[in-house]
């Protein structure tokens, strides 16, 4: 019969660590790379069975590029027009609001 400790005692359990470290999943590089030879095979095989000749295939690439560059360019811009917005909406609300306490008379006006 196994010891079971003093009568009217609860027993404690110990945590016991792994002794063998859960397996990760695959890196996240092989990921990439897979994707990144997908992509390339996909690209490569589209343009092998394009109907267009290649410079007008070329043609259609570059213009595309073009369009994404420029809408890419739109996007940041609008990006950092509403960031610039937020901020002075920002300190509006901070300035109301050191405005607001300093009218109650409880804390004096900090400076930014």
């Amino acid at each position: 019969m196994a010891y079971a400790g003093k009568a009217g005692e609860s027993r404690r359990l110990r945590a016991v660590p792994n002794s063998a470290p859960a397996k990760e999943s695959r890196p996240l590089g092989a990921l990439t790379t897979g994707l990144t030879i997908g992509v390339i095979v996909g690209a490569a095989v589209a343009l092998l069975f394009a109907p267009a000749r290649g410079a007008e295939t070329r043609h259609k690439i570059r213009r595309g590029m073009r369009r994404v560059g420029v809408e890419s360019r739109d996007a940041w811009e609008d990006l950092r027009l509403e960031l610039r917005h937020a901020r002075r909406q920002l300190k509006r609300v901070r300035r109301r609001a050191r405005l607001a306490a300093a009218d109650s008379g409880g804390i004096q006006e900090m400076k930014p």
